[in-house]
């Protein structure tokens, strides 16, 4: 339903959710105790402001080369806490073998001096959005509610980059796959690269981390590094809730089944296996569906306000597949889309991988088979199944990632690996 995939807020509540709790972390109800008498002083800012970038580096030597590197035009969240904040335009790859692609994404470097070898580098996948070229979260106000969330990491002494993905937010580009994990894959790598043309304080080594889509990102940019991410240093991945196998939709579409919060996920699918393969858009909608598919899934509509009730209103049978045959070519695309990529150099980057077992949008199902497809393959993953759980995003969990990042970076190795494959 579209709450369930409307990430600002979901966002924007972790953050402030992490953020509140240091503050929370020294408070008490009682009155505190009478303060000495203190000289007075002036106090210095720790940092005498944002960072000023240098001209970017658009020499075009291949994917993560920058073309064009502009003030980011929302910003007013990175003034806040010291950063400078540009969106880039990069270039980047189209799947495994494909052609040449451009993607954006929205740069902020921290405030202050970088450490020795210079500012680690964190790639952030944001989820599904949609699949318009409008859908950009780096074309939207506050990013999206990702703005806040950047700021965490910020605090954390990393240079952020939140990627956009290849079809959104550029036109002129092949349209955006959200079930193509290759090139999301390609995306988080060259938003890697690109920061390094926009400043010079910047190391090569980097991790990335997202959620959802995001989750698929950065669980392919594992396997992609190897053969795709020379010059940088991949030192781990972060994947919540990834959308890792889709296919288990096509047989819930099928039976009927689909739940009210993965009704906006089934239509986008159909959209973009439409642009993408030419899947025949009415073999999976009827009814309200098919009157309103525009509108069900605009990701910014003229009127946002009648777009909840249409949901209410909707029900699985408006997304039933009108045929097993059309039930079998979703289920048949969306299988061979499917994580582990199946990359000819195995991933050495260890990957870290969080879901839930009754997430009602993105159920096991979706995670299960490719995790134990890849552990099979020897990839180094750590699994965290949320028993119980409905989501991911909640302040323990994102923290909980957020310092397995921070362990790798520090040169920890995984004390066990594919522990509690299903």
């Amino acid at each position: 339903m579209v709450t369930r995939w409307d990430r600002a807020a979901r966002w924007r509540a972790c953050a402030i959710g992490l953020a509140v709790a240091v503050v929370l972390a020294g408070c008490s109800s009682s009155a505190p105790p009478p303060q000495p008498t203190l000289p007075s002083r002036t106090l210095q800012p720790a940092f005498s402001g944002s960072p000023v970038l240098p001209a970017p580096n658009l020499t075009d030597d291949g994917p993560g080369s920058v073309i064009e590197s502009k003030p980011l035009a929302d910003h007013a969240y990175f003034d806040q806490v010291n950063a400078t904040a540009v969106r880039v335009v990069y270039r980047s790859t189209t799947g495994a073998n494909g052609p040449p692609s451009q993607a954006s994404a929205v740069v902020a470097v921290p405030p202050g001096p970088p450490p020795a070898g210079g500012w680690p580098i964190l790639v952030f996948g944001h989820d599904v959005t949609g699949v318009a070229n409008k859908c950009a979260p780096s074309l939207a106000p506050g990013l999206a509610g990702y703005s806040s969330f950047m700021g965490v990491m910020l605090s954390r002494g990393y240079i952020v980059a939140l990627a956009d993905y290849q079809g959104l937010g550029i036109d002129g580009q092949p349209p955006h796959s959200l079930i193509d994990a290759a090139t999301l894959g390609n995306n988080l790598i060259d938003a890697a690269r690109a920061v390094r043309r926009v400043t010079d304080t910047a190391s090569t080594r980097w991790a990335a981390f997202g959620y959802g889509e995001g989750g698929t990102a950065a669980w392919a940019a594992t396997e992609r590094a190897p053969s795709y991410g020379g010059g940088l240093d991949l030192v781990g991945a972060a994947a919540l809730t990834p959308l890792a196998d889709l296919s288990p939709l096509a047989t819930e579409a099928l039976d009927g089944t689909l739940t009210p919060e993965q009704f906006k996920l089934q239509m986008l699918v159909v959209e973009d296996l439409a642009l993408t393969a030419n899947l025949n858009r009415d073999d999976f909608r009827s009814g309200l569906a098919k009157d309103r598919w525009d509108l069900l899934i605009d990701c910014a509509p003229a009127d946002p306000s009648v777009v909840p009730d249409l949901y209410k209103q909707l029900r699985p049978a408006d997304l039933q597949p009108s045929s097993p045959a059309a039930a079998d070519q979703l289920r048949t695309a969306l299988s061979n889309a499917a994580l582990p990529l199946n990359t000819p150099t195995p991933p050495v980057a260890p990957l870290l991988v969080i879901y839930s077992t009754d997430d009602p949008a993105a159920p096991v199902g979706f995670v299960t088979g490719p995790l134990r497809r890849a552990c099979v393959a020897g990839a180094p993953i750590e699994i965290v199944t949320k028993v119980g759980d409905t989501q991911t995003t909640t302040d323990l969990t994102v923290q909980y990632a957020l310092d397995w990042l921070q362990n790798r970076f520090g040169g920890e190795t995984l004390a066990s690996t594919c522990q509690g494959v299903a």
